[in-house]
Order: structure tokens, then C-alpha cells, then sequence
């Protein structure tokens, strides 16, 4: 039996009628002439009982189920010997709740990571602890183990509750306790940033990682570490990759680490694909998973699309222009702002009619297709029946002549209000026109005049139809299979299957509705947006019936269905935490479904790992957002950067970095190399072999020196264009070099590393890198949002390119017409090695002094920041030059701005017109102004403003 005190009533006590106080061990009790009055467990006291002392005796005071309970005049010599029993008892009660609270802690803080969603859970014990605590702490000092006392400390360290310290603690103590593991797990031990991706296991986390920074490590041993800690079970966990290679990669590389990391596997994780996935829900849930002849043979698929196309037609043979326009979508050159916008727009898209000749533009190509589907024979810009110059040093030629006829058409670029492009003068654009009037008039032949704002109004071919019937011009229209065998005839039937082929898998991997691909069409501006999204939206949904009556899926229907039977719990997710590789090319699709593994799943942890520099699938779905945005579209995030390379050398990292961030829309890092050199490795070279231009013969050039000093070192000759691979493969592997060289598209080196690189193909124009050309605006409107920043994903593919090399990427470039990306590359802020007599001198000219004759400007870095001095010294006018904060280049002051001397970038910086300090764009009472940067300085205060 547990041993019984007890502490009686006093005189005063007994007079009052008041119960005396009895205890084991267990309970407490309150009695009244040897009856029970009230029983309290000791069990549930969460504080020590104490006695006030009076003079009417003493008084017991302890708290039970939170109600404080006072008992008096009782006798006080018993009372200290009571309530030291009591105390003693209420101990071993506490540390049995202080057992409790302590493995809940460790558990939710200590040996898993501190979640987001357990942030209240840990409040709440935090919360409590402190309240029973920090009012009687040195009573429980006194009760208490001193080794109790100290945790007790240690955790309310963190209340009120500081999340980020107490992932510091849990982060100090698991790279203690996990030192051995992570120093062996991989073939080098880890780096700290690494053991952290491994360690941080919020509800979402992200591992934003560099080129070479070891993303697939971080993805392996974090699969291990949950496993070795018992914190999952290998079934527990499902690993995603990109594609079929890297889910072997990452399952070879699983077994292969986990012998490193002496972890016995008795199940593995579950690695796939997202289709595998999908399929594998699919079959659990007795659906059928029988892939369609589409997903397996792209010719097929191509076939039955051009087979739709057909039967389009067939429907109304007048719907051939309606593809033409989706096909080559129209552009409103009087949206055109310069010139030269047009022209690149007009060298870089090719419109080439039905009948096979190249003409200027849309407009002339839907007017030529109109009268040759109507068989109206017509000559393009033939002579006109007398040679008369209506515009200096060109022969007058009319746009189009109907032959056997006296019928000439001309299409003018006019708005209703006589309105031209801006670069072209309207008054004198008026004079030609009415010159071209008197002409005919002269000549007595009849002109048919269309304009482009009857494009604009919709109503250019109907109105074109009219005019030509009111001339006399008779009609015959083709029937759909001579339309049809035209179009195969021209090529052009296989282009429009597979432009309309992409568009159908974008909308497929967007999983778009008509709606949906009608506000895309809006957005980017696409002419006659309603017309195309029912057209699409037809395409899309006679797929679905091919399917259906297939009684197939294809791969976007693994993922697609899936999703829907999660939904409707056929299938319910298991797994604990979730990882997933190249996240910076995942798809709205692919993310949705997630989502729904997520929201299913016994709350699952999220790890995510991916490069947003090298996000470069947008053309199959990769939505770049969902990375750069996580916090906003996926929810509250921790994020870890890898930022140590073991690849490349410093001089790469910086380079390519440097150009990398120049977006503000991606993160910003700071990469440490492991090999570190003095000098730049990043080559620029012009494509000159001799005084020929020559590119395979420069690129074979280069592979030779590098065979000269290294004959066993990897090459990769990497392109944007195939045929630019081919070309140069046949060029070198003719020239007996074969071995241990590589040919790679930009796109198909991600991942892959080769000692020495050799980039190609950066030239202006369409097939130029970057590609300058608006093609496929349709496909563009359908896939995932882009940031506006100009040549976003191309410059992502240049930083891939470059981070290939170990040692060494050399760039080959065309010197006449270099592209944008090698005019940013020759700005002083990159630091290139300029191995080219033409590219050098473009260079220098940057750094001539335009103040004397002999000067050239150099760097000069000062006490408070740099600026460029003239190498003439005294003798030049120039004390200092600024920096031009746009591309580094010097900068020269004029009155009210400072001009740039690089003429690729021709920054203007506004400064001050008073004391020449840089002008600052401020808010004021009515609206924005430039205000000089010396309004604050005291000792020589500018109050200068301009509008």
C-alpha cells in the first residue's frame, strides 16, 4: 500500500468545521471528520503546492486541472513535513509530463525538421511549459534533476516561438549527429550547403542549385538520411525525375550510395517518371492504360492531324485562309516603332504564296492566295507596260498584274485616316499614291487599290472579291482536293500539321479550354483570337473522341486522369515526402498533380530541387514561374542554394553568371569554384580562317590547338541549330577527328560536361542565337507565361552552353553580323578573352578617348568608387570618366546627361545640369521629377530639379 501523510486542522480549524489534508503518493484528498470530502490525482498537478504562513496557521495552496486550491488553519508544525511529501510526489508527476512534452518536442523539433504546419502545435507546448515554469521555476529547480532543468531551459530558449532560430538548433545539432553519414554518402563529402538540402524538410522546400553543384547528391542522401534516421520508411518515399534516363540514374545512384552509407534497403523508394506514376495510379485504380498509337509514333499522330486538316477544308474550302492566318499569324506593321523593327520583322519571316512566290508581306500573301484558289492567274511585281520612275532610283512596279489583262492591284499601307508606319512619311507616302493614280490614268489601264486598314476592319478579302468582280475578273474557285494537293505540292500542308500538332500538346500539357486558350490569344495580341480557339478547341476536342474510340490514353491522359482519380479518392497517396528533380522544367500539369498527391496524402513533406538558370523546356510545358514564384503559386517555402561548384573554374562561373543575372527575374547567386585561375577561360573568336569566313574550318581550328596540347581531352562543338552540328561533324570528323569529340543542340547538353566546349552559330537573324524571330506566335500564346525580359530562355540556353567546359569554352561568333548576345558579351563588365583582331578592335573603340587623339581610357578604381581615366594624361581634357552603370563601358558627360561610348549600349545616365552629380526620378505633391542626388548633402546641399 502507498504510504499515507496527513496534516489535521488546528483548534481554530475544528471550530470552523474545515477538512483536513491527506496524501499518497498518487492522490491528494481533502477530509471532514474521517469522510472524503474532495480527491485530486496527483497526476494531472502541473505545479508544486506551497504554504502561506498566518496567524490563524497554515495555508495549502496547489492547483489541480488549472483550478487553484486553498485550504487552511491547519496545523503548522505537520504542514512542512506534508508538503514537502506532497512535492516530492507532484516531482516524479511532472517529469512524467515533462517525458511527454520533451518527446513531443524532439519529435516535432529536434529529430524532424520544424514545419510550417507544426508551428502551432510547438507553440502551444511551448506556450504551456513556459506558463507552468516561469512561475515557480527555482521551486522546480529545487524538485527537479538539474539535467531536467537545463532542457526545460533550452527549449523555452525558442518561446515565444522563433521559428528560425529553433531551425538553427535542429540544423547545429543533425549536421553534429549526421557528420559520419554525410562525409561518406558520396564519393566527397558533402558541403555544408548540401548536408542542408539533405536536413531541411519544411512542408515545402525548395534546393536551388547551380550548373555542377551537385542537385543529384543533395536528391540521393536526403532519400538515405530519411531512411537511416527511421524517419521513413523507404515505401514512404517517392522520388520524381524529368525523364526515363534520369529516374535510372537516380535509382543506380540510390543503391550505389546507400553500400557507402552501410544503409541496408530491404525496399527502395519509389523513383519514376511522372507518366510511369500516373500510369501505375491508373492501373491500382482498374483503369486502363492501354497508350494510344499517338503516344508511341509522332508520325502517326501527325498523320490523323493532317487528316483533320483535310476534312476542315473539305467542310469549306474559304477555312484554307483561316489556316493561313493561324499558320503565319499576321503582324500590324503599323505597330512597328522603328524602321528597323520592320525590317528584321520582314528578313526574319518568310511569306511564300500557294503559287510559290516570296512576297513582301501578309496582306500581299492573303491576296495572292485569294486569286490563286479562285485560279485568277496574276504576275508578282512584274513590269508595268512603261518604264516610269514614280520613286527616286527605282522602276515603277505595280504589286500585282492579272495576266492577259489590263488589271493591276496595289495594296497600300494606310490606316482610314491616311495614317502610315512611324517611320514612314505620310504626306510623301500620299504623293506616290496619287502618283500611281495618274499613271494609270495616263496609261489607261485599271487599278484596284486595297488598303491595310480593310485588314484591320476584317473585311480585306470580301472587299478584294468585290472590287475584282466589279473589273470583270471571273471566278474558279478550286475544289478541296486540288486545294489539298496544293498544299502538299507547296510543303505547306506538313508545316500546318505540325504547328497545329505542337499547338494541340500545348494545350494538352496547359490543359486549356476554349476559354482558356482564348485569353491567351488576347493577351498576346493574336489576331482574330475567337476564330483560332474555336478552331483549336475543335482540333482539341475531336482528339479526345479519337481517343475515347481508341479506348486509349496518351501521356498527358496518365497524368491528366490520374489527377481525377485522386480526386475522387479511388487512389490514396502514402508517401510521406515527396522529392522532385529539374523542378525548374516542371508543367502546369505535372504541378497540379502534385498539388493533388499533396493535398491527399497523409501531409506529405515537399522537396523540390532544380536551376531556374537552366529552365530551357518551356516548349514542352516547363512553366519557369512555378520556380521563380514558389512562394506565391506552391506556399510558404525554406530554401536552400547550392552554390559550390566542382565543375568549372571561376572565370566560367563568373562569366556566365554575370550574364545569367542581367534578369532580374532570376535568383541571384554567388558561386564559389573549387578550381580557381588567374586568367579569363571564356574565348571570344570571329569565324575568319585566314581572310575567309569559314565557321566548321575555325571550329576544326580550335579542336586542332586543343589536340596539340591535350590529344586525349573531351571536345563538345555545341549549337542552338542541328544542321549546324551536322555540318560541322561532317567538316571535322572528315578531317580524321573522331574520338572523344562531342556534338551537342544547346538543349541536349544540359547535363552533360566535356573538358574543353566550342559554341557556334552566334550570328544575327532567324536562325541566328538568339533567335530574333517571332516565330510560332500561336504555340508561343499557348505555352506558359514568359517574363518580359528580351530573350529570357535563349540567354538561359548560352549559360548552359558555357557551364558545359571544365577548363575552357571558346565562342565562335560572325564579326560582320554579331548577335546581341556576343554585342553584351564585348561590354568591359564580362570578363572575356578577346582572341580576335575584328572583335578587338569593336572593343577598343569603346575605350578611345573622343577628347584627344592618342587616349585611350582605363579603369581606374577609387577610393570612392571607379571611373575611367584618360592615358593622356594632363594633356586631355578629361579628369575623370564615369562608369556607365548599364554595361560598364565609359561614360562622357554632356550637359544634362552622360553618354555612354559604346554604341551597342548608348545609355544615357540624367544628371545634373548645376553640379553635374546623377539625377535621382522622385515623388512629389504633383507628380514624379528628377531631383539632383546633392539635395542631401550638407556641407554643399543641390536643390536642382528638372521634369
Amino acid at each position: 500500500m502507498n504510504e499515507v501523510s496527513s496534516v489535521q486542522v488546528n483548534f481554530l480549524g475544528k471550530l470552523f468545521r474545515k477538512p483536513s489534508v491527506n496524501a499518497t503518493s498518487d492522490t491528494l484528498w481533502l477530509s471532514l471528520q474521517g469522510k472524503e470530502v474532495a480527491h485530486y490525482p496527483l497526476k494531472s498537478m502541473r505545479a508544486f503546492a506551497r504554504v502561506d504562513e498566518s496567524v490563524l496557521g497554515s495555508q495549502l495552496r496547489f492547483s489541480s486541472n488549472g483550478t487553484e486550491i486553498k485550504t487552511g488553519f491547519l496545523q503548522k508544525k505537520v504542514t512542512v513535513n506534508f508538503l514537502e511529501f506532497i512535492n516530492r510526489s507532484v516531482s516524479e508527476h511532472i517529469q512524467d509530463y515533462l517525458k511527454t512534452c520533451f518527446s513531443e518536442f524532439d519529435a516535432l523539433a529536434i529529430n524532424h525538421y520544424p514545419r510550417d504546419s507544426w508551428s502551432e502545435q510547438i507553440e502551444s507546448l511551448l506556450s504551456e511549459l513556459y506558463r507552468y515554469y516561469v512561475v515557480q521555476s527555482d521551486t522546480w529547480k529545487k524538485y527537479l534533476p538539474v539535467s531536467v532543468i537545463e532542457r526545460i531551459e533550452m527549449m523555452l530558449k525558442f518561446f515565444p516561438l522563433d521559428m528560425a532560430s529553433l531551425r538553427e538548433h535542429h540544423e547545429s545539432c543533425q549536421l553534429r549527429n549526421r557528420e559520419a553519414f554525410y562525409d561518406v554518402v558520396e564519393a566527397n563529402p558533402l558541403t555544408v550547403e548540401q548536408r542542408l538540402g539533405v536536413l531541411r524538410s519544411n512542408d515545402r522546400n525548395m534546393v536551388l542549385a547551380a550548373a555542377g553543384t551537385g542537385k543529384t547528391s543533395v536528391m540521393v542522401a536526403k532519400a538515405l538520411d530519411l531512411i537511416d534516421r527511421k524517419l521513413a520508411d523507404p515505401s514512404q518515399i517517392l522520388v520524381l525525375a524529368y525523364n526515363k534516363a534520369a529516374a535510372n540514374e537516380l535509382k543506380e545512384r540510390l543503391e550505389s550510395k546507400a553500400i557507402n552509407g552501410n544503409i541496408t534497403l530491404a525496399t527502395k523508394p519509389y523513383i519514376s517518371t511522372f507518366h510511369a506514376l500516373g500510369r501505375k495510379i491508373l492501373r491500382e485504380a482498374s483503369i486502363s492504360t492501354q497508350i494510344s498509337v499517338f503516344a508511341e509514333d509522332s508520325y502517326k499522330l501527325k498523320q490523323w492531324v493532317t487528316k483533320w486538316i483535310y476534312e476542315y477544308i473539305s467542310a469549306d474550302p474559304a477555312r484554307v485562309f483561316d489556316l493561313i492566318e493561324l499558320t503565319t499569324p499576321p503582324v500590324d506593321a503599323m505597330q512597328f516603332s522603328t524602321k528597323s523593327e520592320y525590317e528584321k520583322y520582314i528578313r526574319d519571316n518568310e511569306f511564300r504564296t500557294l503559287g510559290g512566290e516570296k512576297v513582301r508581306g501578309y496582306q500581299e500573301l492573303l491576296l495572292a492566295n485569294f486569286m490563286h484558289v479562285n485560279r485568277i492567274e496574276y504576275e508578282y511585281e512584274s513590269h508595268y507596260v512603261t518604264k516610269r520612275r514614280l520613286e527616286i532610283g527605282f522602276d515603277y512596279r505595280p504589286d500585282f498584274h492579272i495576266k492577259d489583262t489590263d488589271i493591276y492591284i496595289e495594296h497600300y499601307g494606310t490606316g482610314r485616316n491616311g495614317k502610315t508606319r512611324p517611320d514612314i512619311d505620310a504626306s510623301q507616302y500620299g504623293e506616290i499614291i496619287e502618283k500611281k493614280r495618274a499613271l494609270h490614268a495616263e496609261c489607261g489601264t485599271t487599278l484596284i487599290e486595297t488598303f491595310h486598314y480593310e485588314w484591320q476592319e476584317k473585311k480585306l478579302l470580301p472587299a478584294f472579291k468585290a472590287k475584282l468582280a466589279a473589273a470583270g475578273v471571273s471566278f474558279d474557285p478550286m475544289s478541296p482536293n486540288e486545294i489539298f494537293e496544293k498544299l502538299n505540292q507547296q510543303q505547306e500542308l506538313g508545316s500546318w500539321a505540325e504547328l497545329m500538332t505542337k499547338a494541340l500538346q500545348s494545350i494538352r500539357v496547359e490543359r486549356l479550354d476554349k476559354t482558356a486558350i482564348f485569353e491567351r490569344f488576347s493577351s498576346a495580341k493574336i489576331f482574330n483570337a475567337g476564330k483560332y480557339s474555336n478552331i483549336l478547341d475543335e482540333l482539341h476536342s475531336d482528339y479526345v473522341d479519337e481517343l475515347k474510340r481508341q479506348n486509349a490514353i496518351d501521356f498527358d491522359d496518365m497524368i491528366i486522369r490520374a489527377i481525377d482519380v485522386i480526386d475522387k479518392g479511388e487512389y490514396v497517396p502514402q508517401w510521406k515526402y515527396v522529392l522532385l528533380d529539374e523542378f525548374q522544367d516542371i508543367s502546369a500539369a505535372r504541378m497540379e498533380f502534385i498539388q493533388c498527391v499533396l493535398a491527399k496524402g497523409p501531409a506529405p513533406s515537399l522537396t523540390v530541387v532544380g536551376d531556374d538558370w537552366q529552365s530551357i523546356y518551356r516548349f514542352s510545358g516547363g512553366k519557369l514561374e512555378l520556380t521563380t514564384r514558389f512562394g506565391d503559386l506552391v506556399g510558404h517555402y525554406t530554401l536552400t542554394k547550392l552554390q559550390k561548384t566542382f565543375r568549372y573554374n571561376n572565370s566560367i562561373a563568373k562569366t556566365a553568371g554575370t550574364f545569367i543575372m542581367q534578369n532580374p527575374e532570376q535568383y541571384k547567386k554567388e558561386i564559389d569554384t573549387h578550381h580557381k585561375v588567374e586568367e579569363p577561360q571564356v574565348y571570344l573568336l570571329d569565324d575568319k580562317v585566314g581572310l575567309q569566313r569559314n565557321l566548321c574550318d575555325k571550329a576544326l581550328e580550335v579542336v586542332k590547338k586543343i589536340r596539340l596540347h591535350e590529344p586525349t581531352a573531351s571536345i563538345a562543338i555545341i549549337a542552338r541549330y542541328n544542321y549546324l552540328l551536322t555540318d560541322a561533324k561532317q567538316f571535322i570528323w572528315g578531317a580524321e577527328f573522331k574520338e572523344n569529340i562531342f556534338f551537342w543542340s544547346f538543349h541536349k547538353s544540359k547535363g552533360l560536361e566535356a573538358d574543353y566546349c566550342i559554341l557556334i552559330g552566334f550570328s544575327q537573324g532567324k536562325t541566328g542565337f538568339p533567335n530574333e524571330n517571332r516565330d510560332d506566335a500561336v504555340i508561343e500564346a499557348l505555352l506558359p507565361s514568359i517574363d518580359t525580359f528580351p530573350h529570357s530562355e535563349e540567354r538561359r540556353l548560352l549559360y548552359v552552353g558555357i557551364t558545359r567546359a571544365r577548363y575552357k569554352s571558346y565562342i565562335i561568333a560572325d564579326p560582320i553580323a554579331p548577335s546581341d548576345f556576343i554585342t553584351e558579351l564585348l561590354t568591359p563588365k564580362y570578363d572575356l578573352q578577346i582572341a580576335s583582331d575584328t572583335f578587338k578592335e569593336r572593343y577598343r573603340k569603346m575605350f578611345k578617348c573622343p577628347h584627344c587623339e592618342p587616349g585611350y581610357l582605363r579603369l581606374v578604381k577609387g577610393k570612392f568608387g571607379d571611373f575611367y581615366s584618360c592615358s593622356t594624361g594632363l594633356g586631355c581634357t578629361v579628369g575623370k570618366a564615369r562608369v556607365c552603370e548599364k554595361c560598364a563601358a565609359p561614360s562622357f558627360d554632356m550637359r544634362s546627361h552622360s553618354q555612354c561610348n559604346n554604341p551597342a549600349c548608348n545609355n544615357k545616365m540624367k544628371i545634373c545640369e548645376k553640379c553635374g552629380r546623377p539625377m535621382k526620378l522622385r515623388q512629389g505633391k504633383f507628380g514624379e521629377f528628377w531631383g539632383c542626388s546633392g539635395y542631401g548633402i550638407k556641407d554643399d546641399q543641390c536643390t536642382h530639379t528638372s521634369k
